[in-house]
């Protein structure tokens, strides 16, 4: 068998990884943009496509329309993983909800914690853990050829991801796919009480870890969001920074808007709001504010905080996707607490 592994990111490296796996496999890689890889190759030469999930949903279409045999990481794992698999999708919230879901039934027993978040699935395939927690965003759930969870947890849905899907009907029915599991539930974000849906054994009460960079407290008067990749968690990082802090607060942004498609968002509450970065030209046209300022780097956010020597609160949560900035919110949140943690050490 033939396979042409499409896109070479996180997930067609774990392609990559699975195949080699089998000698008697043979693959080629395609990405568009990495020059090692972007030969053209005849989609119609290939047994199979193995496709990541954040290829555009047009090209996506038009490889389907030459090869209908094209597959993703998420029908591999549906196929040979033997686990009892638990999906959770949602417009916020799915990671926090998917991390506070797997300590619990590691507390119980044991459980992968894969998708969106985690390791790549194929990474995970028979690994004797019992569970399989597994985050889909909507690119997967929309690319997905076949639903075999044996349980689905929609949390909620509101308009995101427009500039894949191009309408919010189009991502409200790809999210809506995950009720077609064998079990589905609907709005519950209860981590205790979807454990008790699912095993119909109540937990045991445990201290739950909040997910890296969401919501972190480096200090009293400074909190990472870096996860906050969309308007909706924004918004909610805004609320609870005004019960945190109360009193005033900068906020510092940064990330492409490309996926909320330029609108325009009025943010009330900081004092003042600080971006940086490469898209910081279109943030600051779609940020209604009076309140505003540009820099060109973290570094130099803090560097005028520094001279200024103002003791303020700080809030970064970025509200957008990393887009050419960093390469996730993973890199950005420890970009961040660099730079933070600097700032701390030379006025204490």
């Amino acid at each position: 068998m033939k396979s042409l592994i499409y896109g070479y990111s996180k997930t067609g490296k774990s392609f990559e990884r699975y195949l080699n796996k089998n000698e008697k496999l043979n693959f080629d890689i395609y990405d568009a943009n990495i020059p090692k890889f972007n030969k053209k190759y005849d989609l119609r030469n290939y047994d199979q496509i193995l496709c990541s999930p954040g290829i555009p949903k047009k090209i996506f279409m038009e490889i389907k329309k030459i090869n209908k045999n094209i597959l993703t990481d998420i029908d591999i794992f549906f196929k040979e993983d033997t686990s009892i698999k638990i999906g959770i999708t949602g417009t916020n919230r799915k990671s926090t909800t998917a991390y506070h879901l797997h300590q619990l039934f590691n507390s119980y027993s044991s459980s992968n914690l894969i998708g969106n978040i985690g390791n790549p699935v194929l990474d995970s395939i028979n690994n004797d853990k019992k569970y399989s927690i597994i985050e889909l965003s909507s690119f997967q759930l929309d690319k997905m050829r076949f639903n075999k969870l044996d349980f689905g947890i929609l949390l909620n849905i509101e308009e995101d991801h427009l500039d894949y899907h191009g309408n919010f009907e189009s991502y409200k029915s790809s999210k809506e796919k995950i009720l077609s599991s064998k079990n589905n539930i609907s709005a519950e974000m209860n981590p205790y009480k979807l454990f008790e849906w699912i095993t119909k054994t109540k937990a045991k009460k445990i201290e739950l870890k909040n997910l890296p960079f969401r919501f972190q407290e480096i200090s009293d008067k400074i909190i990472n969001d870096s996860k906050s990749t969309n308007f909706h968690s924004l918004s909610y990082a805004l609320t609870q920074a005004k019960k945190i802090f109360n009193s005033e607060y900068i906020l510092i942004t940064c990330g492409d808007p490309k996926k909320e498609k330029y609108r325009e968002i009025y943010l009330e509450g900081p004092e003042k709001i600080f971006i940086f970065g490469k898209h910081s030209n279109e943030i600051n046209k779609c940020i209604i504010n009076t309140n505003k300022q540009i820099f060109k780097s973290l570094e130099d956010i803090f560097g005028s905080l520094e001279i200024e020597n103002k003791d303020c609160n700080i809030l970064f949560s970025p509200g957008y996707p990393s887009g050419n900035d960093f390469s996730d919110f993973v890199e950005r949140g420890e970009y961040f607490n660099f730079y933070a943690e600097k700032y701390l050490n030379a006025n204490h």
